[in-house]
Parts: C-alpha cells; sequence; structure tokens
C-alpha cells in the first residue's frame, strides 16, 4: 500500500467517525438527494473505485469519480477536433 492509498484510508476512517459521532447527536436523517441519486462507485466499466460523499453530493447523479469524468472530458474534447 502506497503512501496516498494510506491517506486515504486514514482520512476515510476520519470521515466515517465524524458521521457517526453527529448521527449520535443529532440522529439519523432521511437520505438526502444526492445519497439516491448517485453513484456511491464508479460505473466506468475499468474502475469501479468509490466515488467520495464530496462529490457525490456536489453534483447529484455523479456517476463517475473525477479520473474517469476527466478521461471521458478529454476523449470527447479530442473527439471533436477530428
Amino acid at each position: 500500500m502506497d503512501l496516498h492509498d494510506q491517506a486515504t484510508e486514514a482520512e476515510e476512517l476520519h470521515r466515517e467517525r465524524a458521521l457517526a459521532q453527529l448521527l449520535a447527536k443529532f440522529g439519523q436523517a432521511r437520505p438526502a438527494d444526492w445519497e439516491t441519486k448517485s453513484a456511491k462507485w464508479c460505473t466506468d466499466a475499468q474502475c469501479g473505485e468509490r466515488i467520495p460523499d464530496e462529490r457525490r453530493r456536489a453534483i447529484p447523479g455523479v456517476k463517475f469519480c473525477m479520473e474517469c469524468q476527466e478521461r471521458r472530458e478529454r476523449q470527447e474534447r479530442r473527439q471533436r477536433w477530428i
């Protein structure tokens, strides 16, 4: 496991703990639009990485992780030039 993976794991653990504390304090909230409309995992056939909740909140209905989305947009731009 490289440094990037370790940092990502630590960040996810910290986020999960903070959310658990908030849920314990305020109770379970109804799922927001972003939770039901956005994919939890990247739908690119070659990826399947988890999409961070921050991205899912910012773009309700998101289906791709940032890397896959950027790759798709680059491919679209290239195709427009052809």
